[in-house]
């Protein structure tokens, strides 16, 4: 009938139902502030899908490491030992979504809380669901014992009880502050028996 209005709803997702007996600017600003939402929540989700897959990962990768070789630790002939290890680094990366990356790390070997040798990490990155192996050669030149350390290094050995401690910290590539809570990104510890192997020649060598 004359006079009579009528409401008509152009979606349910719509914010508000269009009124047909506006005036034709009105109705094209209402359809211009739908249309400027709708814009904007579709970039809101873009943004949001760009940041998960662009941010750094925050899945743990896993470490694990082998003793494949050492020499050098023959604290019977002096007061100080040149030693020098092989250790194979195997990295894991359980993430589907990122890359696991490190800038770099450094190694440090110990006995009984004294430094026997160092070295560095490569700078690497492991694929999204993927492992990568490499291997890291810490050394260490005319290190000094002192006497009782060095009567304890000969006793364990010959009981086949020495251990040694591997410290290996991973920096982050993310961080541009000198911190250490900012620069280390992960840091793992290793303990090894120090024991002759009849099969490897490289073991051999620590023979006392």
């Amino acid at each position: 009938r004359p006079g009579t209005k009528f409401m008509v709803a152009i979606s349910v997702d719509a914010p508000e139902p269009i009124d047909v007996d506006l005036d034709p600017w009105g109705a094209i600003e209402l359809r211009a502030r739908n249309a400027f939402a709708c814009v904007f929540m579709a970039a809101g989700l873009v943004v949001m899908i760009v940041s998960i897959l662009s941010s750094p990962t925050t899945e743990d990768a896993v470490f694990s490491m082998e003793l494949a070789a050492f020499t050098g630790l023959n604290a019977t002939v002096g007061p100080t030992v040149s030693p020098a290890f092989t250790l194979i680094v195997r990295v894991e990366n359980p993430s589907a979504l990122h890359p696991w990356c490190s800038n770099g790390g450094e190694v440090l070997v110990s006995y009984s809380g004294v430094a026997l040798a160092w070295g560095h990490l490569p700078v690497f990155c492991v694929r999204r669901n993927a492992a990568a192996e490499f291997t890291v050669l810490p050394w260490g030149w005319e290190v000094g014992l002192s006497e009782d350390l060095r009567r304890r290094l000969v006793s364990e050995w010959n009981m086949v009880a020495a251990q040694i401690l591997v410290e290996m910290r991973m920096f982050n590539p993310d961080c541009w502050m000198r911190t250490e809570v900012c620069r280390v990104k992960s840091l793992h510890r290793f303990e090894f028996d120090l024991k002759v192997r009849d099969d490897d020649q490289d073991y051999r060598t620590c023979n006392f």
